[in-house]
């Protein structure tokens, strides 16, 4: 018994050594292993030094292709020197000439292909690997130094180190594939932009407000099935404002480009309109005072509103035998416009006596000087369409005769020098009183259209349904108004320009009050009728210092605007609480066009503010309360200074939309931490 203990004690004793032996060895290996792989393991340094042998490699074959760009040439300067995975360029580069970073870096391998680049002739890296990291900053790379997020170069201020001082030129990399919003707007010193094909989006506001801006070149290249590859989309005002620029090479590739594209850029000169474009959007060249000759190219099937308004030195224009449609003020103000080709085998557009007919003559599209006869203008008997501002440029014409054919009536047609209108006793649509245009087809819900009499003081006796929009457009003359109680809506800019008119009544039938339809008027009072369900004045704003009334809706819960002619605010604060109800809503437009306001003050009750802040020049700066959950697209639209909106929450995903219609983009936003 005695012997079977003791073996079973002995085979206990060597089954605690056998564990503790194998503890001992998986220590001694674990040391073993981190001495071999750990960030100071020998592996691990081995994997450097053969990193560092690389990089250094190509950095030293970086430097010779400089030094030998330079004994070719004196001028090469090496901060343009750019090159990625599908492009080469620098300033002493033949046109003819093609590479890409292996003409810089023969030797270098496939996995460096894809992550090395050359920015402004210096060796940069796009890695997350620690070692690579390691290796990359001992040798003086530059690691990950620029906002590229899946292709999309995003606005930042780091990306505008992009540009180089020197030369003012701004050569995007050929890992990118879009230019984000608002990317590279109100830049200084930038003047020449190189695109390479590999990008295919610029979005909106991209490169807005450059003054310096000379050239922007656009690069395609024909790919192995024969397409041509480049930029294909040219987001709304990408280039707008850039009053220096004067060529832009555009490729085929291009798709679409947005309204306001080019608009206002007064210099501009030679630009090669892409064959794939099926439209020309709105305003998209408006105010290009430099163009005389502009061809638009096979393919076109609409030109719209206000594409080439105000092009005052654009002399002709050839049509393509693809379009169907031009919008009637597409060319309006163009006043040295004399020559219009229109191919054979267009059957769309005709001249009759001095104007342009499309849809069949039912639409004037141009109307040319030599149209224009005397005081009078006869709009042709075929036509059934009058748009905005097609006649504005004649102030001779202060008497227009419309034929029973017109069915739609653009207000704006009546220019401020119209005393007087004639409509054929025959129009179905239309009729006037001698001093408005009233629409007649249905009794029941009758809309004045404009009003082009003179009087300081005006009564409407219609029982009208519906002001129209920009019905009484600049009658400086007007003092007073009576609107009848059937009035239901008031719309868009209807007293706009009404500089006398200091107050208006609003009746109780009123529904439909449009933000902008005090825009640019004197109105400094409104009074509401106490049984209007939907509208109340009250004080609850402080506008330079003082309280002073606002219109809310019924209960008090939406912000719809000050009461303040545009111009004379300078602060405002919007108070938390109207006759103890939250305010929880700023209205599209509230504060539209106030170019002089320099504060607001949004309380922290707010969780909704619309596209309220459009065209306030002079707001620098502006505090967003936690509480918001909603901003509209185009909140901050044309706010040109608007350099700092600060966010009073974590960029967490709650609050979407950045940077919502801001022209600098997201480097003006600042979340908090």
């Amino acid at each position: 018994m005695n012997a079977v203990k003791n073996q079973n004690l002995s085979n206990g004793i060597t089954l605690i050594a056998l564990v503790i032996t194998i503890i001992v060895l998986l220590i001694l290996a674990g040391v073993s292993i981190a001495t071999l792989t750990g960030d100071s393991g020998i592996i691990t340094k081995a994997e450097e030094a053969k990193l560092s042998t690389e990089l250094s490699q190509y950095k030293e074959e970086l430097e010779l292709y400089k030094i030998n760009k330079y004994s070719e040439n004196g001028n090469f300067e090496e901060t343009t020197l750019m090159a990625g995975k599908t492009e080469l360029n620098y300033n002493t580069k033949e046109n003819e000439e093609t590479g890409n970073i292996k003409t810089v870096i023969p030797d270098i391998s496939d996995e460096y292909f894809e992550k090395l680049e050359i920015i402004k002739g210096e060796l940069l890296i796009n890695t997350q690997d620690k070692a690579e990291i390691r290796v990359a900053q001992s040798l003086g790379i530059e690691v990950n130094p620029y906002d590229i997020r899946d292709g999309v170069l995003w606005s930042s201020n780091g990306n505008l180190l992009l540009m180089d001082e020197n030369t003012g030129s701004l050569t995007i990399p050929d890992s990118v594939t879009a230019i984000g919003e608002g990317a590279f707007s109100n830049l200084d010193g930038l003047k020449t932009i190189i695109i390479p094909s590999t990008v295919k989006r610029i979005e909106k506001n991209a490169f807005r407000n450059n003054s310096t801006l000379e050239t922007v070149i656009m690069q395609e290249k024909v790919n192995s099935d024969g397409l041509i590859e480049g930029v294909e989309y040219i987001g709304v005002s990408a280039f707008q404002e850039c009053e220096n620029l004067n060529t832009v090479q555009m490729p085929n590739s291009v798709t679409q480009i947005g309204s306001q594209a080019f608009y206002y850029d007064t210099k501009l000169q030679n630009i090669n309109i892409s064959k794939k474009i099926k439209k020309i959007n709105s305003y998209i060249f408006y105010g290009c005072r430099s163009l005389e000759t502009v061809e638009i190219p096979e393919g076109v099937i609409s030109i719209e509103l206000n594409a080439f308004s105000n092009c005052g030195n654009l002399e002709t224009i050839k049509l393509p035998s693809t379009l169907e449609s031009i919008d009637s003020t597409a060319f309006n103000a163009c006043t040295k416009l004399n020559n219009i080709e229109i191919p054979e085998g267009n059957n769309n557009f005709k001249f009759v006596d001095g104007i342009l007919l499309g849809d069949q003559g039912r639409k004037m599209v141009i109307i040319l000087e030599s149209a224009v006869k005397g005081d009078t203008f006869t709009i042709p008997d075929t036509v059934t369409e009058l748009g905005a501002s097609q006649i504005t440029q004649y102030t001779n014409i202060i008497k227009v005769e419309i034929p029973a054919s017109v069915t739609k009536i653009d207000s704006m047609f009546i220019s401020n020098n119209i005393t007087e209108v004639i409509i054929d006793s025959g129009n179905a649509k239309y009729e006037t009183d001698g001093k408005a245009i009233y629409t007649k087809d249905d009794i029941n819900n009758i809309q004045l259209i404009r009003y082009y009499g003179n009087e300081s003081d005006v009564k409407i006796e219609k029982q009208i349904k519906e002001l129209g929009i920009q019905a009484f457009y600049n009658r400086k003359n007007l003092v007073n108004i009576e609107l009848p109680e059937t009035l239901e809506t008031i719309s868009s800019q209807a007293f706009s320009g009404c500089s006398n008119l200091k107050s208006i009544k609003l009746g109780k039938n009123i529904k439909g009050f449009d933000n902008m339809s005090i825009y640019g008027s004197g109105i400094e009072r409104i009074e509401i009728d106490e049984n209007n369900p939907n509208y109340s004045i009250r004080k609850g704003a402080i506008c330079n210092g003082e309280e002073v009334d606002a219109l809310y809706n019924k209960d008090g819960s939406i912000f719809i605007s000050p009461i303040k002619p545009t111009g004379t605010i300078i602060t405002y604060e919007i108070k938390e609480k109207v006759d103890e109800t939250k305010v929880k809503e700023i209205n599209n437009y509230a504060f539209h066009n106030q170019n002089k306001m320099t504060s607001i003050k949004l309380p922290d009750t707010i969780e909704k503010i619309g596209n309220s802040f459009n065209y306030c020049t002079e707001l620098t700066n502006i505090e967003i309360p936690s509480s918001v959950k909603e901003i509209s697209s185009r909140c901050f639209a044309e706010a040109t200074n608007l350099k700092e909106i600060i966010v009073h929450k974590k960029n967490d995903g709650t609050l979407t939309g950045s940077p919502w219609g801001c022209i600098y983009g997201d480097k003006a936003i600042i979340w908090e931490e």
